[in-house]
Parts: C-alpha cells; sequence; structure tokens
C-alpha cells in the first residue's frame, strides 16, 4: 500500500485511490479486503531465517483500517508506526490506550480466547499491548485477529489468505474461529464494548478523560476536550 519514505502515514487522498483498484480485484475473487505487506520485506527476506519469504514479510494494514492480533503468548500486537507506512488511526490509539489501561480487566479474556484455541495456559500468563513489527507467520500462532477504523470501530477477522488463482506465489491460509460471527472472540468483543462505554460516558480513565467533546461548548473549551 505505501512504501517507506513515502506518504503512508498521512491521511490524505492518496492513500485511499492507490488502494481502490486491488480491492475490486480482491472482491472479485470472493475476500471482503486486501491486506497489505511491507514488500521489501517479502521481496528480501532473511538469508538466515528458515521461515518462507512470505511468512517473513511485515504486515502494514488493511484497505483503510489498522490491524491487531491476540497471540497465544498473551500480547496484545498491532504494528508499530515506526517504519511510517501505516496511518496512526485514531480508534487504533484509543484500543491501545483502553489494553493497556484496563489489561488486568482483559487478562480473563485473553486467557478464554486461549484456551478455547486449544492451548494449555496458566492463570499467572502476563499480558502485554505492543506495537511492533508484526509478520505473516505471527497470524499462525494468533487465537484472534480483529481490524479497527472510525466508521468500522472493532471488527473481527475470521480468516487470512492468498488467492488460489495466484499461483505463482507462495500460498497461505488460516482461520480464526472464534471470530466467525459477529461480534467476535471474547478480546475483540470485551475491546468493542470497553469502547462504547467510554462513548457512552459510561467508562472513564485519566488517559480517556478528554476524548469526549461538548459540541456546545466554546472554540476554546471544545479544544481541550473533556465533557463537563
Amino acid at each position: 500500500r505505501a512504501a517507506r519514505g513515502g506518504m503512508g502515514s498521512v491521511k490524505c487522498a492518496g492513500n485511499y485511490a492507490s488502494t481502490m483498484r486491488p480491492l475490486l480485484d480482491a472482491k472479485q475473487k470472493g475476500f471482503d479486503d486486501n491486506l497489505y505487506l511491507e514488500l521489501d520485506t517479502y521481496h528480501n527476506p532473511s538469508p538466515t531465517s528458515s521461515s518462507s519469504p512470505l511468512h517473513q514479510a511485515i504486515l502494514q494494514e488493511l484497505s483503510a483500517a489498522n490491524i491487531f492480533l491476540v497471540l497465544k503468548t498473551g500480547e496484545i500486537v498491532t504494528p508499530s508506526l515506526d517504519r511510517g507506512t501505516i496511518l496512526p488511526g485514531v480508534t487504533r490509539d484509543s484500543v491501545l490506550v483502553l489494553a493497556k489501561e484496563f489489561k488486568h480487566e482483559l487478562k480473563p479474556f485473553v486467557l478464554q480466547s486461549i484456551r478455547a484455541d486449544g492451548t494449555e495456559v496458566g492463570d499467572d500468563l502476563e499480558i502485554t499491548v505492543s506495537e511492533r513489527d508484526v509478520r505473516v507467520e505471527d497470524l499462525l500462532n494468533a487465537t484472534e485477529v480483529f481490524i479497527t477504523g472510525t466508521a468500522a470501530e472493532v471488527v473481527p477477522i475470521y480468516s487470512i489468505a492468498t488467492s488460489e488463482s495466484d499461483e505463482d506465489e507462495e500460498s497461505f491460509s488460516v482461520t480464526f474461529p472464534q471470530q466467525e460471527e459477529l461480534p467476535g472472540g471474547p478480546v475483540t468483543t470485551k475491546l468493542l464494548g470497553m469502547l462504547r462505554e467510554v462513548m457512552a460516558e459510561k467508562r472513564q480513565c485519566e488517559a480517556t478523560r478528554d476524548w469526549l467533546c461538548d459540541v456546545f461548548a466554546s472554540p476554546e473549551d471544545f479544544r481541550k476536550g473533556g465533557v463537563s
């Protein structure tokens, strides 16, 4: 979708226009959207890694949404902004803040998600929330995958796969059974609920204090944020 050194991290028309034709192509092949990769990490894989080039490739985002993974290690992770190739989505940031601030409240839902996937894990598992380079192979270790966007909020992803018609490309396919039905698995559902609770003024912490604005306030007070 974007190359390093370009405008991938800026909310401008060019970032969306470049995704329109590939999105049409994807829908014609039966997919809902495209998940973009850092192309140079696919074409220039590490020669010392035992993983395939596709598995080594770094994830970017979808056509108009950021992506999150819930891993069997207890990590909730989303691709880092450091490469400058993805948008710093507002909902992405909101979910990161909520996951970090209410990590202990999320823990039983993370454990439920991991155990439902057939992995034995103890109650002492540490839950972490991270922004880092996420590779295709991380998808194989995920119990839930979801996307975030302003209009979409938090949406579960049931499957990710390459097209069967791309015979010259390495094939890949993974499903996340807990995400088959809306609103998704336990972690996805809980984070969506937390986000909506903030919107409805039913949940608040210091980090979310200025998220809501009084639309009837003066311009000065509106810019400060917060609801009295």
